[in-house]
């Protein structure tokens, strides 16, 4: 199964909500794509960040098995699509991969802030923002089928 591979700093905060909530909210059966997640300066193995898992866990998206991963030629190559949390990473990643731009873009038109150290209510406000931004995703990718 072709995948998207949602990507940010660390893959402990906002790569893997999205990769979650894409799977919460049927992104696998209404598009054919199977999500993951990785980071671009990842350390491998490390968990979902605390609050990361109870604010997705609100969406009925479940972190608690998630490690991260960094990201790396053979992800890069795999997927179909990555998926950008900021402008940043969209430029890192292309930097890194130039022949895989084609398949590289952000989530939406703002960056998505990094919550990483912040309260539960900024993770919280980070999982329903990027809930707003996969839901519209999924929706353009179900047109493209």
């Amino acid at each position: 199964m072709e995948q998207i591979v949602f990507v940010c700093t660390g893959n402990t905060c906002r790569s893997p909500m999205a990769e979650g909530l894409f799977c919460v909210l049927d992104g696998q059966a209404r598009t054919g794509l199977c999500a993951q997640s990785a980071g671009l300066f990842a350390y491998d193995g490390m968990p979902a960040s605390e609050n990361a898992v109870l604010a997705a866990k609100e969406y009925g998206a479940d972190l608690t098995v998630h490690q991260a991963r960094q990201l790396s030629q053979e992800i890069v190559r795999q997927a179909k699509y990555l998926v950008c949390m900021t402008a940043a990473h969209y430029d890192r990643l292309v930097e890194a991969f130039p022949w895989a731009e084609d398949k590289v873009f952000t989530l939406a038109g703002e960056d998505v802030a990094d919550p990483f150290g912040g309260t539960l209510e900024t993770y919280q406000a980070c999982a329903a923002q990027l809930k707003t931004y996969v839901q519209a995703l999924i929706e353009n990718l179900e047109k493209q089928k």
